[in-house]
């Protein structure tokens, strides 16, 4: 699988969660292969105009796996997308990816306390190949609420049914 195949797949899982806080979803960069000068991602604008971004990295060698714990606060926004990433793949269960999981990077985030907060999202294709999508953020000058402007989100139905969908990236076509 290309990683701008995986990438399809993300952002048309972005585009169906309809997430009351994402205002955008666009994709950026001109690289096709994670590493070089202008990684290949999708950019999230969220309501007070701040921003995450999930884009291709090479795997880090020692990333450690993170169970998917509760969703972050509002001012850690890199950490959200990773876990709303994962929470859709879970809704979702993409037939192109065999599993995916929370990744913590070394020399990202904070260590100290032993407790490393997610910064990536590792998934296996179907194909055996690894993707690893890191995840980052920007406030743009943007005060980030305290709490969560949405803490009664529900991934939506049509979430779940994503990969029966015709237009779906990674769907079958649908016999009639």
């Amino acid at each position: 699988m290309q990683v701008s195949q995986a990438l399809d797949i993300m952002e048309a899982l972005l585009q169906a969660a309809e997430h009351p806080d994402i205002t955008a979803i666009s994709r950026y960069g001109r690289d096709t292969q994670p590493g070089g000068q202008s990684p290949p991602g999708i950019k999230v604008v969220h309501g007070n105009r701040s921003y995450a971004m999930l884009w291709a990295a090479l795997p880090h060698p020692d990333a450690r796996p993170l169970p998917l714990g509760e969703m972050p606060p509002p001012r850690l926004r890199a950490g959200r997308i990773i876990v709303l990433a994962h929470q859709l793949l879970d809704a979702a269960q993409p037939d192109a990816f065999l599993k995916w999981e929370l990744c913590a990077t070394p020399g990202v985030g904070a260590w100290e306390d032993g407790n490393p907060p997610a910064s990536a999202l590792r998934i296996t294709c179907r194909d055996r190949q690894v993707i690893y999508l890191r995840g980052t953020a920007a406030s743009g000058g943007a005060a980030e609420p305290e709490t969560d402007p949405h803490p009664d989100y529900r991934i939506p139905q049509g979430v779940q049914s994503w990969h029966l969908s015709p237009s779906a990236p990674s769907a079958e076509p649908v016999s009639a």
